[in-house]
């Protein structure tokens, strides 16, 4: 084979590579859909709306605080010390109490703070 023949056939093996290379992280970046689709989207708004909605109302900022001052942090839910999750949601929509390393913790607010909130966030459970 002539130099020029080898020189074509390694700049033609690199450009293929380059291409897969730059193929392969597009693939990794894109955004792809979920499986549902349009119903976790949904769910999703709903629940940032539901979050704007309860910050605005001065019952649920209490609670928060409180929640807050207790410690729990906005996006922990994965160690069991999650704002929403694991103190708000449980004091405002009620089914348990709120916990931290699994051991229930007493958030001091009062129950009309918490029937007030329920009302803004459009929570119809019973306080029990």
């Amino acid at each position: 084979m002539d130099r020029q023949t080898i020189s074509r056939i390694l700049l033609s093996g690199t450009f293929l590579l380059s291409v897969m290379i730059g193929a392969k992280v597009t693939a990794q970046t894109a955004v792809h859909p979920t499986t549902s689709g349009v119903g976790q989207q949904t769910q999703a708004s709903r629940t940032a709306q539901n979050h704007a909605a309860v910050e605005q109302n001065p019952a649920c900022q209490r609670i928060l605080n409180e929640c807050r001052n207790l410690g729990f942090i906005e996006g922990q839910w994965k160690k069991d010390n999650g704002l929403w999750k694991d103190c708000f949601d449980p004091v405002v929509k009620g089914g348990g109490s709120p916990t931290r390393d699994g051991q229930p913790i007493n958030v001091p607010v009062s129950s009309s703070d918490i029937q007030s909130c329920r009302a803004a966030a459009g929570h119809h459970r019973q306080v029990q």
